[in-house]
């Protein structure tokens, strides 16, 4: 949260259109299943907290939901952004699950998910995976992830309204594999991430 204060004084530090205590930006902690706009900024009304945010970020959120919390929390980050707003999130790659389990405890893997046997993309669906990451410093970070397939993230998206406008695997660069090759090497190849731009239609469309 003193990330969250530091960020809100530096950000407000100039006026907006000429009005010294106007704010530009706001930065609150929520549930984002319930984000409860008007109780948390003071300056909407109850009536206007809808279609207020033009742009909305989520890094490997939805990892740690089901997928129906997954859905839920994108049905509330729609409502919250303006017609033609943008959402981008990132999550673990769904493939992750047959590429990264360490069935050899190679200990130079810096990526590995606890896969029991049996385990597997489709059965494994909103089951809680946990694993450990490596930093080039050599700390070793538990993670954990509650596992979805590549449909669960479409459907996802189309139930809550959102229109897709781009969507990326990301993944070792020869950028990455020029600047620390041994530690990079273990990942070279396998999928890491997806990254999602969706945008809020502008109007309804009629079939």
């Amino acid at each position: 949260e003193s990330a969250i204060d530091t960020a809100t004084t530096n950000s407000n530090n100039n006026s907006v259109d000429g009005k010294e205590d106007a704010k530009k930006f706001y930065f609150y902690v929520a549930s984002c299943q319930d984000l409860k706009l008007e109780q948390h900024l003071p300056y909407l009304q109850s009536e206007s907290c809808k279609e207020c945010v033009d742009i909305a970020m989520a890094v490997f959120l939805f990892n740690y939901l089901t997928c129906e919390e997954m859905t839920l929390a994108m049905k509330q980050i729609y409502s919250a952004l303006k017609p033609g707003g943008i959402f981008v999130f990132s999550v673990p790659h769904p493939s992750m699950i047959l590429y990264h389990h360490d069935n050899n405890n190679n200990k130079d893997v810096i990526f590995r998910l606890d896969c029991k046997e049996g385990m597997g993309y489709y059965n494994s669906r909103n089951k809680k995976i946990k694993g450990q990451i490596s930093t080039i410093k050599g700390e070793k970070l538990n993670i954990m992830c509650i596992h979805k397939t590549l449909h669960d993230y479409i459907k996802a998206i189309q139930d809550s309204g959102f229109d897709i406008l781009d969507i990326q695997e990301a993944g070792v660069t020869e950028e990455h594999l020029e600047m620390n090759p041994e530690f990079f090497e273990s990942v070279k190849e396998r999928p890491l991430h997806l990254i999602f731009k969706l945008e809020k239609k502008t109007k309804t469309s009629s079939y």
